[in-house]
């Protein structure tokens, strides 16, 4: 089985995405938002410096799903910064729908 990196490694050589960055918040739940790695990609995010950001699956980013909606809608918009979570099928390019919040209920809650 592939590890998440591989994946997003793969992802990112396919669809021409060069010089991938990874940020990893080992043993920090995805609830919480004061994640080292997630603070410093978020800085540059504000600074301009990122074009995308990628995940393996939506719920990597976080898992507040009010934190995430505000990130997506407002913060990313606002920055130009193209958001894909590879496995969900979810790229900002083609457009967030209200699905994408339905299916972060469902994941959240086991269902």
């Amino acid at each position: 089985m592939l590890s998440q990196k591989e994946i997003l490694w793969g992802y990112a050589e396919e669809n021409g995405f060069p010089n991938p960055r990874f940020f990893v918040d080992d043993g920090y739940s995805g609830a919480n938002f004061d994640r080292p790695a997630y603070q410093e990609m978020m800085g540059l995010v504000e600074d301009g410096s990122v074009e995308a950001i990628i995940v393996k699956d939506h719920s990597r980013l976080g898992r507040n799903r009010l934190v995430i909606g505000q990130l997506l809608e407002e913060i990313l918009e606002e920055h130009n910064v193209r958001y894909i979570a590879v496995t969900d099928n979810i790229d900002s390019l083609k457009g967030l729908d209200d699905m994408v919040a339905v299916r972060d209920l469902f994941k959240n809650t086991g269902c």
